[in-house]
């Protein structure tokens, strides 16, 4: 637990303890005196109310510890024969706490010595033989145990379902792992490996500036290829649960705009960036999304628009920044309706709170344009 949430809890249960203080002491003071059995609370006895209820504050950190304090000052209380039920709600929630955040064998080994000292010392304070004086207690302590035993074991079910599903999960990962590295991995290196060589090889027919021409787009393929198998290596990393390796490389960001505008351009397709506004940083969370629509979109225009230009205008707005992308090309008879890449533009627009639209521009051709919370780096 961080320091924060530990300064609420501390918080919460000085509250508790406060208000459990003054509703135990007020009680047995205003109550009608009728209503209680024994002698009326004095000042000694409102001072073992009190060290019977300070033992809350620490009922997360030593839950044990905390009410056996709390039955200490609880036997000398009731042997003197003050009101008995009155004392009762401390020891309610530091008998809850325990069997909550116990066992079932802490529970029993606990509960049986303090149930039998509390009915011995209320037991010996009475005329007669014990009656409701005991029982009333007993009861109210046993709906505490079964409540806490109850919550104890709800928790530890929606515990299980949580490993489960994150083992379940965890194995998944290394599934879609291995098929990446498998498959997708191994023909980016054979395309990488292939494209290198033949550009390598046109460059040495420097006679024919027809190959030579052939050369260009061969580099731009292999150097596309090397960027797309180190960014897949760093998924990689990620979905085996290793990011060490994938810490110590820059996360995409605005910064790298231009690259993608670049390898645009070399595809044949001519890309103007632009941005307007304040620029300031983002949070990396923004930036990556607007790096990896940016980098879907441009893919769209390349691969399916047959567009000739394209744009790329980023606008800081106060609270949000927007992204658009336009090109001149078909428009949306040019995307084919098979894939996901406009889905998960959205989708990572979404868990942003942001917001994405595609379809047909204004001036014809395509536009997608997203929304986002420019949220300031911490």
């Amino acid at each position: 637990m961080t320091t924060e949430p530990r300064r609420r809890v501390g918080l919460a249960d000085a509250a508790l303890t406060a208000a459990l203080a003054a509703v135990t002491v007020l009680a047995a003071w205003l109550l009608p005196t009728h209503w209680f059995e024994g002698h009326e609370l004095d000042g000694a006895g409102a001072l073992l109310l009190v060290a019977q209820t300070l033992p809350v504050l620490v009922r997360r950190w030593l839950p044990l510890p905390a009410l056996l304090v709390s039955c200490v000052a609880a036997v000398p209380y009731h042997a003197v024969d003050y009101p008995h039920e009155v004392a009762l709600p401390p020891v309610m929630v530091l008998l809850y706490t325990v069997v909550v955040s116990g066992t079932r064998k802490r529970t029993i080994a606990t509960l049986l010595p303090i149930f039998l000292a509390i009915a011995l010392t209320i037991g010996l304070t009475q005329d007669g033989p014990p009656g409701v004086e005991v029982a009333a207690p007993l009861g109210w302590l046993t709906v505490a145990t079964v409540f806490g035993e109850a919550v104890r074991q709800h928790r530890q079910y929606v515990d299980s379902i949580t490993e489960r599903a994150a083992r379940r999960v965890a194995e998944e990962r290394l599934r879609i792992a291995r098929d990446l590295h498998d498959v997708l991995a191994h023909n980016i290196v054979v395309i990488n490996a292939h494209a290198g060589v033949a550009a390598h090889l046109l460059d040495e027919e420097r006679d024919h500036p027809a190959l030579a021409r052939i050369a260009e787009p061969l580099r731009t393929v292999a150097e596309a290829s090397s960027k797309a198998l180190a960014e897949l290596r760093t998924t990689l990393d990620v979905l085996r649960g290793n990011e060490t390796d994938s810490d110590r490389r820059p996360t995409p960001g605005l910064d790298r705009l231009p690259e993608l505008v670049d390898a645009t351009r070399s595809a044949g397709v001519a890309v103007t960036f632009s941005e307007h506004g304040e620029p300031r940083e983002l949070g990396p969370a923004v930036e990556i999304t607007l790096y990896r629509i940016t980098q879907e979109a441009l893919t769209n225009v390349v691969k399916h628009a047959t567009a000739s230009r394209a744009t790329v205008r980023l606008d800081y707005l106060g609270g949000r920044v927007r992204l658009e992308i336009t090109d001149d090309g078909r428009g949306s008879t040019g995307r084919r309706g098979g894939g996901y890449g406009i889905i998960g533009m959205t989708e990572r627009a979404a868990v942003l709170g942001g917001r994405l639209t595609a379809g047909p521009g204004a001036r014809g051709g395509f536009t997608v344009t997203a929304e986002l919370p420019a949220e300031e780096r911490v």
